[in-house]
């Protein structure tokens, strides 16, 4: 079996959700032969609407062509072209497009502008859908049409030098990302973030990895927090979480796009020895890393506790990343994806052979 893996323009998912398991599962020695390509190769002409007529696509030969995130009418069109050459075809989704909230950088392009809408219609017509939550398949696909494969953290990450061998003088509280990406999360804390450094004071500092913004004035933070500028290669900046923070902190609001969406962050806080206080969100929960926080007094009663207690800090990260090395691992998703290929070709198999006429030869 040749799998096709087609990369979307965002580097996150890519790397977690294209690249990391095309590494794993050609790591399991299967007859399986894997191609990983920036989009797909096409051949089109322009039309008297002064649109373009898709005229062709190029599978290279492969018996299952995986599309991330499409979310245009025109890789519909190639989807559905891929499946009329009798190529098995399946979408990849991480994220609930069509409920990306209002403030979000990508809000315009994927609601407004309906990408959101094509991306479900390109789910609805692919043979199988992967999804990264169980939440998120059923929005993108019905019963038997798709599986869920969690994200997980490649060993080579998990089993660097982890944060709580680290005796730090000043306690360090991270965040990563991007708040233009995250425009109501960090809210969720409150003033627990504030009250935690209040307790802690002199002793704690709070640092985002990524892009800061106004931070400062959403959550009503006495001093400027540090930054340090986001890393675009995702192998990089999961090393430098383990290298920066101390106390990783992961909020989420609960709405419906981050009740769909993934469990990546405290994986990737836990995977790198990192003692986390983080939302609860069924994602989040269901993993079960992490101090659980609600309301402010719960965040700053947990932050408090991981930068004050240096051995309770240092006993719950480190049980944490053995939970994250004994089963959150890419080489344990690997036999997740390689079964749902699997499963797209001999589902395209019977599509193929539906459509046989009576009496016609098999085709080969």
């Amino acid at each position: 079996m040749k799998v096709l893996l087609t990369q979307s323009a965002s580097t996150g998912p890519v790397y977690h959700r294209i690249d990391e398991p095309a590494r794993a599962v050609s790591a399991l020695g299967e007859d399986v032969e894997i191609q990983v390509t920036r989009g797909l190769a096409t051949r089109v002409r322009p039309n008297d609407d002064g649109d373009s007529e898709l005229l062709d696509v190029d599978a290279l030969g492969a018996d299952v062509v995986v599309t991330q995130l499409p979310k245009t009418q025109a890789m519909l069109a190639c989807i559905r072209m891929l499946k009329a050459k009798g190529v098995a075809v399946v979408v990849e989704m991480d994220d609930l497009l069509s409920a990306v909230p209002f403030g979000h950088s990508g809000h315009l392009a994927l609601v407004r502008k309906a990408m959101a809408a094509w991306a479900r219609e390109c789910a609805r017509e692919a043979d199988f859908v992967t999804a990264s939550t169980p939440a998120l398949l059923k929005e993108y696909a019905t019963a038997g049409r798709g599986a869920v494969v969690p994200n997980a953290i490649p060993r080579r990450l998990a089993e660097l030098p982890p944060a709580y061998e680290r005796d730090p003088e000043v306690v360090t509280v991270g965040w990563s990302g991007n708040v233009l990406n995250h425009p109501y999360d960090l809210q969720e804390m409150g003033s627990g973030l504030q009250q935690a450094l209040d307790r802690t004071r002199g002793n704690s500092r709070f640092l985002v990895l990524g892009q800061k913004w106004d931070v400062r004035s959403r959550l009503g933070l006495a001093t400027e927090p540090d930054e340090v500028d986001w890393l675009a290669d995702p192998s990089d900046y999961i090393t430098r979480i383990g290298e920066l923070f101390d106390v990783g902190v992961a909020p989420l609001r609960l709405d419906r796009f981050n009740e769909c969406k993934s469990w990546l962050k405290p994986l990737e806080y836990s995977a790198r020895g990192v003692y986390c206080v983080r939302a609860r969100t069924p994602e989040y929960e269901f993993l079960g890393l992490g101090m659980p926080a609600k309301a402010p007094k719960d965040w700053a009663k947990f932050i408090a506790t991981g930068v004050q207690d240096a051995d309770r800090r240092r006993e719950l990260a480190a049980a944490a990343r053995e939970k994250v090395l004994a089963g959150h691992l890419t080489e344990h998703t690997a036999p997740r994806w390689l079964g749902a290929w699997r499963t797209a070709l001999d589902i395209a198999a019977r599509r193929r052979g539906a459509a046989q006429p009576v009496g016609a030869a098999p085709a080969r």
